[in-house]
């Protein structure tokens, strides 16, 4: 049998691949995602994994470990499906919210407090989101995120091996994305730990935080020192235009991210009210005021983004589980007026968002017949067993339990059911989805590819480097070329010999011509 622990890490694990694996297989790669599988396959076609390469030019706008992983991936499973090669994402997912169940065990000694944070972040949208892609991003973050923990732990118990946690996690969160994971969540923590026990900063272990932190920074420099020694102003001038890039793109306003909280999907209300509620208890504080700073550092950095702001996500996942322990244990009598409404709040909100679901799925797989009739009966039925299992045996007693527990799991349910047509029929539109797939004649063809516009998503679809083409002709007897209109310039030289249908990333139509040299 397993101990009460055990099944905790069975029962989130569980959730968490439900979770995560609804997604997975929707959603058609963009230009980041895109990046990384291209530098992937090309470290493998290379045979080269300290130097990667994008479309056959060096890539150091990014440090490389994310590429390594799924170059790994794809080198095992020997393939290219984008299913496939977003799975050590989603297990970086699973890997976070079980390190967060672990740590939180041992800093509240609370195993069902534990458990309610890990099930609040592995029912959180945009957790869910970003874990389904497969970007740099999910690796600084939650590695940065665990690495927090883990100096946490060690503050409190003086453990070497959180010590030594800590260090590994930094060292694989900088060698992900540089400092972006370091300054959004771990310096932020180390500042709110300090301002609520400010006499630990001169203690040793604090001393031996520091030192462990520029260990790992020079571990991680290490490629990136290897590469400003091999490649030089080339290696600066990626740097310098990245530096340049997060001050002067995707400028937004200052509180571009203070709508998170809508971010946080079923959990919208309560991540409301734990802004304004600050906790009387010092440890319960560090964790409010975290998320407070990590608000103000990722606000000050004028690149913003919405997957820039999953930070938030992290750590309002304890701040929610601080809420959520203190309705379990609280009798329902003696809660506050505000908190009982709260929960009334939150328990029509829920409603209305289930049946919202189901008549959604009465319009497109009953009316519009986007899916099949057993898929939608499948659906409804679990639908209206949901509504069922809220309504019945309701108690007093177990009001705020229910209320809680089903917050999370109409997250998992909508997202089951829901989500992917939403993606895939209504927020991304029919042509988005590759209706005309690429000739296999155009995939097997050794001749290389020319194109004078081409986005990066179709240098990982068409299987091979695209060649910008410039005012010298190509000396390849045969060649490909991507665009909307027939190569006039090419014509001089070359014939057309086929041509293709070819739907980009975009829906925009283009041809793909086979070209001859004419001798």
């Amino acid at each position: 049998m397993f101990s009460t622990k055990r099944k905790d890490i069975f029962v989130l694990t569980i959730l968490s691949f439900f979770a995560l694996l609804s997604l997975i297989w929707i959603r058609e790669i963009d230009s980041s995602e895109a990046r990384n599988l291209i530098s992937a396959r090309e470290i493998l076609q290379n045979s080269n994994w300290w130097t990667p390469t994008l479309n056959g030019h060096f890539y150091f706008e990014n440090p490389p470990l994310p590429v390594w992983i799924t170059a790994f991936v794809m080198m095992i499973t020997h393939s290219h499906s984008e299913v496939i090669l977003r799975l050590p994402n989603m297990l970086c997912c699973i890997f976070t919210v079980l390190f967060l169940y672990r740590s939180m065990i041992r800093i509240k000694k609370d195993r069902l407090f534990a458990f309610l944070c890990s099930f609040v972040l592995l029912s959180t949208f945009m957790f869910i989101k970003l874990g389904a892609e497969n970007t740099w991003d999910i690796y600084t973050y939650s590695f940065a995120f665990c690495a927090s923990l883990a100096f946490y732990v060690y503050i409190k118990y003086g453990e070497k091996k959180n010590l030594y946690r800590m260090g590994i996690l930094l060292v694989l969160s900088f060698l992900s994305k540089g400092p972006v994971g370091f300054y959004s969540l771990f310096v932020p923590f180390l500042l709110a730990h300090y301002i609520i026990f400010p006499r630990e900063l001169f203690r040793k272990k604090t001393f031996s935080v520091i030192f462990s932190i520029i260990i790992a920074i020079a571990i991680a420099s290490i490629w990136g020192i290897s590469m400003y020694l091999n490649h030089g102003n080339y290696f600066l001038d990626v740097i310098k235009n990245e530096v340049i890039a997060w001050r002067t793109k995707h400028h937004h306003s200052f509180i571009f991210y203070t709508d998170f909280v809508v971010y946080m999907g079923s959990w919208l209300f309560f991540s409301i009210y734990v802004l304004f509620k600050i906790p009387k208890e010092k440890e319960s504080k560090i964790f409010y005021l975290w998320t407070i700073l990590v608000l103000i550092f990722i606000t000050l950095i004028e690149m913003k983004k919405k997957k820039y702001g999953f930070p938030l996500y992290l750590t309002s996942s304890i701040t929610i589980g601080q809420l959520c322990i203190y309705y379990f244990r609280k009798p329902y009598l003696e809660l506050k007026k505000r908190e009982k409404t709260l929960l009334i709040i939150q328990q029509v909100f829920l409603i209305i968002v289930v049946i919202g679901s189901l008549g959604f799925l009465a319009y497109f797989g009953f009316y519009k017949k986007e899916i099949s009739f057993g898929l939608f009966f499948l659906y409804t039925i679990l639908h209206l067993l949901f509504l069922f299992l809220f309504a019945v045996g309701y108690t007093e007693i177990s009001y705020a339990k229910r209320v809680i527990i089903f917050t999370g799991l109409t997250m998992l349910l909508v997202n089951f059911s829901s989500s992917w047509i939403l993606v895939s029929k209504y927020m991304q539109n029919n042509l988005l989805r590759f209706r005309i797939p690429i000739s296999q004649e155009v995939l097997g063809n050794p001749a290389p590819i020319y194109s004078q516009s081409f986005d990066i998503e179709d240098v990982w679809k068409l299987g091979k480097e695209i060649k910008s083409l410039n005012k010298n002709i190509p000396d390849e007897r045969i060649i490909l070329f991507l665009g909307k209109e027939e190569p006039k310039e090419l014509l001089k030289t070359y014939e057309i010999k086929k041509v293709y249908d070819y739907q980009k990333v975009t829906h925009d139509m283009e041809r793909i011509y086979l070209l001859e040299k004419i001798y």
